[in-house]
């Protein structure tokens, strides 16, 4: 082989291999958001829940909030968190699977009194612990830290269910 040839497959051969492996990573994050809107839809059907309501104020960073917890057995499965501040409201739903964070929906509505409205969604999969996709509206877009933060707030969620510290968990306070 002439030298050109051998760096030509060496680097058609590296190509090949990196889009190989990319394909692959694409199938199977793929397959977890599958997974993962599956389970979604499984928890939404099931109108069995025991379902706990709590409610919660904090100075700056919500008013008149609401927490709902959603339990099969005592395995929290939904977490439904609503909140306004100012102009603007919210609702987070937070879903789990087997005690783990699986997916996160947040709906925000708001704007000045004078303007008009604006409204924005999220969506963040999770699969052992780590963001496989994150979505403002119906773009992917790459994880950021508004992901982690989200993610981190529902972990923390499942134990202010006993604490009651809702504040805490959601504000930092």
């Amino acid at each position: 082989m002439y030298p050109t040839t051998k760096r030509i497959a060496f680097f058609a051969l590296l190509f090949t291999m990196s889009c190989t492996g990319i394909y692959a990573q694409q199938k199977t994050t793929e397959a977890g958001v599958e997974e993962i809107r599956a389970a979604f839809k499984e928890i939404n059907s099931n109108k069995t829940y025991k379902k706990e309501t709590y409610t919660f104020d904090a100075p700056g960073c919500v008013e008149d909030g609401r927490m709902e917890y959603y339990l099969d057995k005592q395995q929290i499965v939904k977490i439904k968190e609503t909140g306004v501040i100012g102009d603007g409201g919210w609702d987070t739903e937070y879903y789990y699977r087997n005690g783990n964070l699986i997916f996160i929906f947040e709906s925000l509505i708001g704007g000045p009194a004078n303007g008009p409205i604006q409204k924005s969604e999220y969506r963040v999969y999770v699969k052992d612990g780590k963001v496989i996709r994150f979505m403002d509206g119906q773009k992917i877009i790459p994880a950021d830290n508004k992901a982690a933060e989200m993610t981190a707030t529902g972990v923390k969620l499942l134990t202010a269910r006993t604490t009651k510290k809702f504040a805490e968990a959601l504000c930092g306070n």
